[in-house]
């Protein structure tokens, strides 16, 4: 009765998912940091009115198929990965080549599971996967971010069903990850991968499960530049030397204006570590 009783919930989740893409995606409009492209000028000026109204109007994409392996909470350990062009292994730490920019464009143009994407987010993280045990723990976990998320959640939404009951973890670990982006990485999507080819989204091609692998991604490549390689320690000395830096540069360019220098706002960022 419980296999019957959780099957029927998966139904219904499923059927409040095709609901959730008739009005759109609220969860690929979450955050501002997904690279959209633009339509070519030269499609749209050339088009007939009618066909230029039509161009216009976005058209809403296919509910996907919900992904039921993903449902299975051994799924993360146990599930296929590595098997094909993407780099990944659960062993160990996060690798060069896993990082490399050839291997976070498969990232955006689908080329690899939403497992593997969360597998490589989640040892950048700090999550280790002990194959004895067949689980993961938070051995190396950035502190910040192991207090809330002791376990490694579902970054990418996995099981691709968008009901609120179904979908709301994965939304709000995602934003999470994307809050601890600073506001001069923000574009690391554009500045890294743009010369491999990735020229961003329409809005039209966007649905949840791409705005949320454009944000892994453009995390990664932040963890790449920025925290890949560096203890916890080494990390927060970087940090304030950097404040202290800046500090200094306000102080120097009130002298020459001989006025006080507003602080350039910025982006609250809720760092990892």
């Amino acid at each position: 009765m419980k296999v019957y009783a959780a099957y029927a919930a998966l139904l219904l989740s499923a059927a409040r998912c095709a609901d959730a893409f008739s009005v759109g995606f609220p969860a690929a409009r979450s955050s501002a940091s997904v690279i959209l492209r633009a339509q070519p000028e030269s499609e749209s000026s050339s088009s007939p009115p009618a066909a230029a109204a039509a161009a216009a109007k976005p058209a809403v994409p296919t509910p996907p198929e919900p992904f039921l392996p993903a449902l299975d909470p051994s799924y993360s350990v146990k599930g296929d990965i590595g098997d094909k062009a993407f780099v990944i292994s659960r062993l160990g730490g996060p690798t060069e080549d896993e990082l490399g920019n050839e291997n976070l464009l498969r990232i955006l143009m689908i080329e690899c599971s939403d497992l593997e994407v969360n597998t490589l987010v989640w040892k950048c993280l700090g999550y280790r996967f002990d194959p004895e045990k067949e689980e993961w723990n938070a051995s190396e976990c950035f502190p910040k971010w192991k207090e809330k998320y002791p376990n490694p959640p579902d970054l990418v939404g996995m099981s691709r069903i968008y009901s609120k009951e179904q979908d709301s973890p994965s939304l709000r670990s995602n934003q999470a990850l994307v809050r601890s982006i600073p506001a001069d990485n923000k574009q690391s999507l554009k500045t890294h991968l743009k010369p491999y080819g990735f020229t961003g989204y329409q809005y039209a091609e966007l649905t949840p499960n791409k705005t949320r692998r454009a944000q892994c991604a453009n995390w990664l490549l932040y963890y790449r530049e920025e925290l890949f390689g560096y203890t916890v320690e080494e990390l927060q000395e970087r940090r304030r030397l950097k404040r202290e830096a800046e500090e200094v540069e306000k102080k120097r360019l009130e002298e020459e204006e001989g006025k006080k220098v507003e602080d350039e706002w910025k982006p609250p960022v809720k760092e990892v570590f």
